[in-house]
């Protein structure tokens, strides 16, 4: 008797402890959160008044041209990163922690390297093509100079992109968010209104290109910096590393890359096809409004993904799974209560854009329902990365892509804007909730806050 009695109360001190050291993580995460949070918000309030701007100063018409050029930017630029940004988070952070620095050196060199050539064929794709794209893929000879101008921010996108999640690898959180949150819409910004009354939408793509290179530059500073002061100054820059590791794990993650960009870009480019380019520029809008809610997922994500890996790493899966939880359950309640105030609040929102785009009411709402599923759900795709399922992630992200595409097939030519809100909104849901499935499945835990 004195036996069992004993063994549960080990049981139960062990289960203290790892709720103990399950809050201490989840502390540690919402500190990080609280300053992603808040960059993530000047991010977010930024890049809501360059939309604003954009709308009133060139009309639905003119909104139009400048997402569309932003698309077709923003897809070169991802291919051109080549899956690498999840894995130089996840191997900068599990050799951060234990003090490899000549491992994080190889990463990031290597990650550099292969980020720059890539991106730059990619860019030289979209400047030489541009004339092709415009008028035959989407009949609009007038913006082949709005591609042509696009093209010139592949290249320090990728790099920012990759020099920022680096520097998240290192939970450098300050640095991460400011690189990917701030300085570009910060810099679009400023340059915006002289740019739009010399060149109108090509004047606004070009203020967002110079913004991009003033940003990379800084990437390429604070890496430096982050750098020096962790790594002992007599290092050995040696790593046992080979890139064929990296290139492993990024293969996969280029696949979910691909895959997230029709997600992203579809709609965008089949409304270039079928539709006007007022389509564009209301959905565009609707959509990058429905987005704002994602803002405390992403500042969560930015700092829950390094401690995933570590806690999968050091063999920790209740602290992980606590984490996970707790988690998603404070993204599901804001989720709840942000989603209905601007569903009920959508028409004032989209008068603040001009009457161009008081057609983009119900593609908001529409969005919003999608939207709250990806929040509510928490941060499932970068649990599943960071664990080492990159081809669950990949194979789930390839049907959510394929859903969307469908739709969009079925839906865009008679349904215009309003299609393709539906389309983006049914096929996040259903991957979020997908993802939830696979990480039950295989991690062995339910990841909401609130159990079936």
């Amino acid at each position: 008797m004195f036996a069992g009695n004993l063994k549960a109360t080990n049981r139960a001190r062990a289960r203290t402890a790892t709720l103990h050291s399950g809050s201490l993580h989840l502390r540690e995460v919402l500190r990080g959160a609280s300053i992603s949070f808040l960059l993530r918000c000047i991010g977010t309030l930024l890049g809501f008044t360059v939309s604003v701007a954009i709308a009133r100063l060139l009309g639905a018409e003119g909104s139009g041209i400048y997402y569309l050029a932003l698309s077709a930017s923003t897809i070169a630029a991802t291919l051109g990163q080549f899956g690498f940004e999840n894995t130089v988070v996840r191997f900068v952070a599990a050799r951060a922690e234990v003090e490899k620095w000549g491992d994080v050196s190889f990463v990031y060199r290597t990650a550099v390297k292969v980020v720059a050539l890539a991106s730059l064929l990619a860019a030289l794709l979209l400047l030489v093509g541009a004339p092709w794209f415009a008028e035959h893929l989407f009949g609009k000879p007038d913006i082949e100079r709005s591609l042509i101008c696009a093209s010139f921010a592949v290249v320090p996108f990728a790099l920012t992109s990759i020099q920022s999640q680096a520097l998240r690898g290192l939970k450098e959180m300050v640095a991460f968010q400011s690189l990917q949150s701030v300085m570009v819409p910060l810099g679009t910004l400023l340059l915006l209104y002289p740019a739009i009354r010399r060149s109108q939408a090509e004047g606004a793509i070009a203020a967002y290109v110079t913004a991009t290179f003033v940003t990379a530059i800084l990437a390429g500073l604070a890496w430096r910096r982050a750098f020096r002061i962790r790594a002992p100054r007599s290092l050995t820059i040696h790593s046992a590393l080979h890139p064929r590791i990296l290139f492993q794990s990024s293969g996969p993650l280029f696949g979910v890359t691909l895959t997230a960009l029709v997600m992203q870009h579809a709609p965008t480019l089949f409304l270039g096809i079928w539709g006007s380019v007022d389509d564009i520029g209301v959905f565009n809008v609707a959509n990058r409004v429905a987005n704002l809610l994602l803002f405390p997922l992403f500042a969560m994500i930015s700092t829950l993904a390094p401690k995933f890996a570590v806690l999968h790493q050091s063999g920790k899966t209740q602290e992980l799974a606590h984490l996970v939880r707790h988690s998603s359950m404070i993204l599901g309640i804001f989720a709840v209560c942000a989603s209905t105030a601007l569903y009920l609040g959508a028409e004032e929102v989209m008068k603040l854009f001009g009457q161009d785009f008081t057609g983009g009411i119900w593609p908001l709402r529409i969005l919003l329902c999608g939207v709250l599923v990806n929040v509510a759900t928490g941060a499932v795709g970068e649990l599943l990365i960071m664990t080492g399922h990159e081809r669950w992630t990949r194979n789930l992200h390839v049907c959510g892509a394929a859903l969307i595409v469908a739709l969009c097939l079925a839906l865009l030519p008679r349904f215009g804007a309003i299609g393709a809100a539906f389309s983006v909104g049914a096929g996040y849901a259903a991957l979020n909730l997908a993802m939830v499935a696979v990480v039950r499945i295989r991690l062995g835990f339910w990841p909401l806050g609130v159990r079936p």
